[in-house]
């Protein structure tokens, strides 16, 4: 029995069957960078209902940790630690504005390093408190330059997710944002 998938997020859901492949990222000529997963299990995409149009997705990968992800998947970015196939073990987004794209600069990822040509200064890390998606401690948030002061009384969390452009914040939160 193969195993279903379905899948529900903050746009919409995605729905199919999980299959294993092999999946080369980047070039396929091996001297320009790419990577190569072996016996990746991924989700093949049957059906979507998403807030886009067309038919844009295929399949589903993961990057979020293990504890996020389908019994008896290996999430992507795990996979390619496992297989030892990163120079180093982070990966990286770069997001442009529609602005930026009409000049020629493309949002892109990254596996194993970071493009220090699509920043200036410095690089701070901060520890994942919450290894489910990626949670890291939120001191406060400034809004033109006044300090929010929401995490003040409370331990505050912030998670990237690279999954959606939607930003949501806890109910005592917003009312104090919009205060």
């Amino acid at each position: 029995t193969s195993q279903k998938a379905h899948i529900n997020f903050g746009s919409g859901s995605l729905s199919g069957t999980f299959m294993t492949d092999d999946i080369r990222l980047g070039s396929c000529d091996s001297k320009h960078g790419s990577i190569h997963i072996s016996q990746m299990k991924f989700g093949d995409v049957e059906k979507q209902k998403t807030i886009f149009t067309g038919t844009n997705f295929e399949a589903i990968v993961g990057l979020a940790y293990p504890a996020l992800a389908e019994p008896g998947v290996v999430p992507l970015f795990d996979s390619m630690m496992k297989q030892d196939l990163l120079k180093s073990n982070i990966f990286a987004f770069y997001f442009t504005s529609k602005q930026a794209e009409d000049l020629g600069l493309k949002s892109d990822l990254t596996f194993g390093y970071y493009d220090k040509t699509k920043y200036e200064g410095s690089v701070t890390w901060h520890p994942v408190l919450y290894k489910f998606m990626y949670g890291v401690q939120l001191d406060d948030i400034v809004i033109n330059g006044k300090r929010m002061n929401l995490c003040k009384s409370k331990k505050c969390l912030i998670t990237f997710d690279s999954g959606t452009s939607l930003m949501s914040v806890p109910v005592w939160a917003h009312e104090k944002l919009v205060a």
